[in-house]
C-alpha cells in the first residue's frame, strides 16, 4: 500500500479522521464533492470481511466506482464491489482484488505502469462512471465529481498464538503483492 502525506495508513485501533475541516483551503481534499464513506484496505488475501473490523456488524456489498490514482499521472475509475458496513458507513476493499483489476486493465493499455504506487482516493457517482465509459473524461472532470473518503485506513492483524501475560501479540505482516509487480 502506498502511504501519502494526505492519506496516512493507520491501524483500525488508531482510527483517524482526515477531514475535520472541509474548507476550500484544505490541501488534502481531492474531490470537489462532500466526502463519503470511511474506507479500509484489507491487504490480507486469506482474510475476508464478512463482519466489520471496526464494530463487528455483518457486512453487505456495495458496488461503487472507485477513483484510483496510479503514479506518475494516471487516474482510473474502477467499478468495484466493496464489502460495506452500514453501521460505520465503511467500505472495505481487498487489496489483491483491486490490484488484479488494475493489472488486467494496464496489461492492455500501459504495461509499463504495472507495479507503480497507487492510492484509492474516493468514489464517484455511477452516472459519472457510465458517462466516462461512453466518452473519456479528463482528470479535472472526474475530480469535479469525486467524493473523498471521510477516513482512510489499512487493516492490520495481530498474530495468533500463546504469548506471555502482558505481551502484545506481534503484528502479522501483509503478504507481498503477487500481480501488481514491476516487470524488469
Amino acid at each position: 500500500m502506498v502511504t501519502s502525506p494526505c492519506y496516512p495508513v493507520v491501524s483500525l485501533n488508531n482510527k483517524v479522521k482526515y477531514f475535520d475541516k472541509m474548507s476550500k483551503k484544505n490541501p488534502n481534499k481531492f474531490g470537489k464533492l462532500k466526502p463519503k464513506y470511511n474506507f479500509t484496505l484489507n491487504p490480507y488475501p486469506e482474510q475476508r470481511s464478512s463482519s466489520c473490523p471496526d464494530c463487528g456488524a455483518k457486512t453487505g456489498q456495495r458496488k461503487l466506482p472507485l477513483v484510483v490514482h496510479i503514479d506518475p499521472m494516471n487516474l482510473m475509475l474502477l467499478n468495484y464491489t466493496n464489502r460495506y458496513c452500514k453501521v460505520c458507513d465503511m467500505l472495505i476493499g481487498h487489496k489483491h482484488e483491486i490490484e488484479h483489476h488494475l493489472t488486467e486493465t494496464f496489461l492492455k493499455i500501459g504495461p509499463d505502469i504495472i507495479g507503480n504506487n497507487y492510492l484509492v482516493l474516493g468514489t464517484v457517482d455511477k452516472k459519472i462512471w457510465y458517462e466516462h465509459n461512453n466518452q473519456e473524461k479528463t482528470s479535472r472532470d472526474i475530480l469535479n465529481h469525486a467524493h473523498d473518503f471521510i477516513s482512510y485506513q489499512e487493516l492490520r492483524m495481530s498474530m495468533a498464538g500463546w504469548f506471555p501475560q502482558g505481551q502484545e501479540p506481534p503484528e502479522m505482516k501483509p503478504p507481498p503483492s503477487k500481480e501488481w509487480l514491476r516487470k524488469n
